[in-house]
């Protein structure tokens, strides 16, 4: 098996209680693991990575380990499954979700660390490792609950173009940064990056917490998200994709079934093509189509959505996408939001 092969891109591990409100002895929780891998190294199956002969590893405590809560006793390990791939941007994105009990009170830091980053832009280009993080808090709030970490998961790589600042959002509401590398800056969760380099990727960690409140100074949860941000040389044409906001009704009704057509404008005429559409950030039960080409206009592509919302999604629901030209230059980060109700009710477009 291939120990130290360059095919790991980044990723995040999440986790959530099954029931916020259990008083129970034992608590029942999710872990979400999402990464990302270099296609075709990895493939795109179940499975992921062991499926493209790549080492399997256990997520470990690597601290505050006798406050477990028994994880050490049923272990999990990194496997998980294709979600998508990219042959544009050469990626395979893969995720799995397990259930795991563990007992209430745990506290404790849980990490996957293994060593097959990509060619990065480093002194050292060998066995550069990495690790990612979440802490496990199952101890009971002042209010009474267990908390919800906050999900941040970024596309990872981010392709950028030499000696220009592209901001590169960060889906969470509050950012106070202790610190970045020069030509970065993050404001509103948006980090701004320049890059100086070309042809280089460059590894980014972020450490993604929530506090009870304004004041607190102590965290509630710590998600560590890991990205690469790549820097291309200036291409032919820079002027990104356009993506057409959405102006049909964003008002649905559980159990009926809605499409929607997402238009992608190519602003660099012959020199470019439309060539990706990326999800960022998804809607359980969505089903997206593969980029058509319009016949009437070569200046336009475009996918379909299909939703059939379930009672479970009643409320508010975000998409959010990015399109990539044959350039890679890529579009700004498109988000809409869909409200679902239960019965028929006057249309909003919200975006």
């Amino acid at each position: 098996m291939t120990t130290h092969a360059s095919h790991f891109n980044g990723g995040a591990i999440t986790w959530q209680p099954i029931d916020p409100y259990s008083n129970s002895s034992s608590i029942g929780i999710t872990i979400t693991q999402t990464y990302s891998w270099t296609y075709p190294e990895v493939n795109c199956t179940t499975n992921v990575p062991i499926s493209s002969g790549k080492n399997d590893v256990n997520l470990t405590c690597i601290a505050n380990c006798s406050t477990d809560g028994g994880y050490s006793n049923a272990v999990i390990d990194i496997i998980t499954d294709c979600t998508s791939y990219s042959t544009t941007l050469s990626t395979v994105s893969s995720q799995r979700s397990v259930n795991v009990t563990l007992n209430a009170g745990a506290y404790f830091f849980l990490a996957y660390q293994d060593k097959a980053w990509r060619k990065l832009y480093a002194t050292s280009t060998s066995n550069l490792q990495w690790s990612i993080v979440t802490l496990i808090d199952l101890r009971v709030r002042s209010d009474g609950m267990i908390n919800t970490p906050p999900v941040a998961n970024v596309l990872s790589p981010q392709y950028v173009i030499f000696n220009t600042t592209t901001l590169i959002n960060i889906p969470v509401d509050i950012c106070y940064p202790s610190g970045l590398p020069s030509d970065t800056s993050l404001s509103n969760c948006t980090l701004s990056f320049t890059g100086s380099v070309a042809n280089k990727c460059y590894p980014m960690a972020l450490q993604v917490e929530d506090y009870m409140s304004t004041s607190s100074i102590v965290a509630m949860s710590s998600v560590s998200v890991q990205l690469l941000i790549c820097v291309e040389s200036t291409p032919n044409c820079t002027r990104p994709p356009s993506i057409v906001p959405l102006t049909d009704c964003l008002v649905l009704q559980t159990s009926v079934s809605t499409n929607y057509t997402v238009y992608i404008m190519n602003l660099c005429n012959s020199s470019a093509t439309i060539t990706e559409v990326i999800i960022s950030k998804s809607i359980s039960g969505m089903i997206v189509s593969s980029l058509t080409n319009s016949t009437t206009n070569t200046s336009l592509s475009y996918i379909t959505l299909t939703w059939t919302p379930q009672a479970s999604q009643t409320g508010t629901q975000e998409l959010c996408l990015y399109a990539y030209n044959s350039l890679l230059v890529r579009s700004t980060q498109y988000c809409v939001t869909f409200t679902v109700a239960t019965s028929s009710s006057s249309c909003l477009v919200t975006t």
